[in-house]
């Protein structure tokens, strides 16, 4: 039997980041879109001949006959709404950051388990078929001791490209109208200010705090945290230590855009190095680039650039929601690990209330 989906949103990412992936895939029928604007519902709806379309994910779960729901809002509304799928019985992914709060989030977490369902994140760098093999080459080094300990990880993101000359999704002149669902409020102990940078950081950079924590295999703590302001750009530079290998972690967000795109990640061992260099997240059909240098106890050096299937992360992505929506696979990133991110950034804005921004 084919997996029935209800897509909630049809906007940007929710058609070129999700309902372009999922509508290409086996056994799956795109069942039920909730969107907002009735124009952009009806196009969307035909375009990717969806089944139904609804203006509300309520109106949408009022209906039943769905396996699980792909919600694509802005993700200052996923606690409500994700709420709401779970209490309706039905599986959820939801882009990422998880929540704003994480209170919140752990409360959805809660009620997942309560109800047995599946909810995961859309940290799609978790996907790349490129990332997946960085992940289990460190694995097997960790293991066998062949290149000596894990002594540092790196990760760096400066923005650029990040749609990658995509053409434009389906559009129309209405306007979005104001959602009934309620944010999360601001916590009481951080400024206005302070809460505007916590939501831009799970925007952005939660991806890379994500992505570090995956490769390793193990969670870190953060010893320090560094913010530079010069002519209206901010940067920021965090060190850490992971948990269980006691090795350095090292973030650096220096705050200028790349005229590509400019992601990666660079994992040291005593005798090799393993660099990641990510595609832009909305480039087709593009793996990140793998490069290993490892210099072994006798003899020359050897590098190893992996061929790997050439497949986005968001493609990926949407496959293993449905293959673990049919119980084929566990979740590779599931909610209990995604709101790590929101502690981080909470986290993160307590350390740097103790200190001004340089310049």
């Amino acid at each position: 039997m084919p997996t029935r989906l209800g897509f909630v949103g049809a906007g940007y990412m929710g058609q070129l980041a999700h309902i372009d992936k999922y509508c290409k895939l086996p056994d799956v029928t795109l069942a039920a879109l909730a969107e907002q604007r009735p124009q952009l519902a009806a196009r969307v709806g035909q375009a990717y001949g969806f089944e139904r379309t609804y203006p509300d994910h309520r109106a949408m779960l009022d209906a039943g006959k769905l396996d699980a729901v792909v919600a694509i809002a802005p993700f200052q509304l996923n606690a409500p709404l994700v709420a709401d799928v779970l209490e309706a019985g039905l599986p959820v992914i939801t882009e990422k950051p998880q929540t704003t709060t994480s209170q919140r989030g752990r409360e959805l977490i809660d009620l997942a388990r309560q109800k047995n369902l599946v909810y995961q994140v859309g940290y799609m760098k978790r996907f790349d078929p490129g990332v997946r093999w960085a992940k289990a080459q460190i694995a097997r080094w960790r293991d066998t001791g062949d290149v000596g300990p894990m002594l540092s990880l790196r990760a760096w993101c400066a923005h650029g490209q990040w749609q990658w000359f995509r053409d434009p999704p389906i559009r129309t002149d209405e306007k979005v109208p104001e959602s009934t669902l309620e944010r999360e409020p601001r916590h009481d102990w951080m400024t206005t200010d302070q809460w505007r940078g916590h939501v831009a950081w799970i925007n952005y950079y939660s991806h890379q705090t994500n992505l570090a924590r995956y490769l390793a295999g193990e969670d870190y703590t953060l010893d320090s945290v560094r913010r530079r302001e010069h002519d209206d750009v901010v940067s920021t530079y965090i060190q850490g230590t992971f948990s269980d290998s006691a090795a350095h972690l090292y973030f650096d967000f220096t705050g200028h855009t790349s005229p590509d795109w400019d992601e990666g990640v660079e994992v040291r061992f005593a005798r090799a190095t393993l660099r990641v260099d990510l595609a832009a997240p909305l480039a087709i059909n593009q793996a990140a680039r793998v490069r290993v240098v490892s210099v072994p106890s006798k003899g020359e050096p050897t590098e190893l650039r992996p061929r790997v299937e050439q497949r986005d992360g968001f493609a990926m992505q949407a496959r293993q929601f449905v293959a673990s929506v049919r119980g084929d696979e566990p979740p590779l990133s599931p909610a209990h690990d995604a709101i790590k991110e929101v502690d981080l950034s909470e986290q993160i804005i307590a350390m740097l209330q103790q200190q001004p921004v340089t310049s």
